[in-house]
């Protein structure tokens, strides 16, 4: 839970800001945390974050769609979630860290 002044933002909530800024992104998807991820402790899902004051930074996880120019990518899924999380929640975001997990065979990139 993270709360903004007298406001609180649920960690679903905050999840679902950033699955739908990374989905805006053509050839983007957000990770899906894979078996072992799920059952280990101190493993990770596809999104992290830390909260300090007024800022939040993030670490995402993303599979790209065959053909993606992946530093292109990476760029465009940074300024979505950092605008999406800035607009939605008032907060400032200094950094978003993408990480390019996978590549999408099935599919090329979205139109």
């Amino acid at each position: 839970m993270i709360r903004i002044g007298e406001a609180h933002v649920s960690d679903q909530a905050m999840t679902a800001i950033v699955r739908g800024a990374v989905e805006l992104v053509p050839g983007a998807r957000l990770d899906t945390p894979g078996r072992v991820s799920r059952v280990l402790p101190g493993r990770r899902g596809p999104l992290e974050w830390s909260l300090t004051d007024d800022t939040v930074t993030f670490d995402v996880d993303i599979v790209a769609a065959q053909g993606t120019v992946l530093p292109e990518l990476g760029a465009q899924v940074r300024d979505s979630v950092a605008r999406h999380v800035r607009v939605m929640t008032g907060l400032a975001v200094p950094a978003v860290d993408v990480t390019v997990t996978g590549v999408d065979r099935e599919r090329g990139p979205r139109p």
